[in-house]
């Protein structure tokens, strides 16, 4: 009797999920499920080791080994052959924060604002959100230095904002952060559909 999946830990919330060749049509179609682009970001964007990986998505260094071989092996091939390349995204639980003037105003989303809130979705809803004080309203902190290591701490996937320079947006990426630039957001129930 075989044993039972352990819960892999998935924390990337891919920004796009289908790459097309130039060509068209294309030769045929290669899926990344979740785990495998888990390990893609994990071990070749973040530059973390097989163990290390390994402890984060809650599985053994083996089973990670082969992930990333079959992650590895469906991104060449589509390389070569030229094949579509779809990501699918089952992770349906993750963190957005903005930076707001009070919690109950979202119509304003500036850096600057006195409140960066951390919003909750699960299951294309809010909910849950939690509020924790602006470090930018400092007028010598810059967001590129600040940011990125607050939002990686909270585990947040993406910052919204009003305003985002490229600065900002590549240092946070760096971190696996995604950016969306929106003036406001005039419900906040409106946010999960921004999203999901």
């Amino acid at each position: 009797m075989g044993r039972n999946k352990i819960q892999r830990a998935c924390s990337f919330k891919p920004n796009f999920t289908k790459f097309l060749p130039c060509s068209n049509p294309s030769n045929g179609t290669m899926e990344l499920n979740s785990d495998e682009m888990e390990a893609i970001f994990l071990i070749d964007y973040q530059g973390e080791y097989q163990e290390s990986a390994a402890n984060k998505m809650n599985i053994s260094r083996p089973t990670l080994s082969r992930i990333i071989k079959s992650a590895r092996k469906k991104i060449a091939t589509s390389l070569i052959l030229g094949y579509e390349i779809n990501i699918i995204d089952n992770k349906d639980k993750f963190i957005i924060a903005l930076s707001v003037k009070n919690k109950n105003n979202f119509l304003n989303l500036s850096n600057t604002n006195d409140l960066i809130a951390l919003v909750y979705l699960a299951n294309k809803k809010v909910i849950e959100i939690n509020y924790i004080d602006n470090p930018l309203t400092q007028k010598d902190k810059k967001p590129s230095q600040i940011l990125p290591s607050l939002l990686k701490e909270h585990n947040v996937h993406y910052w919204v904002s009003n305003k985002i320079g490229e600065g900002l947006k590549n240092s946070l990426l760096t971190k696996g952060i995604f950016t969306k630039e929106l003036k406001s957001i005039k419900y906040k129930k409106d946010i999960a559909n921004l999203f999901c």
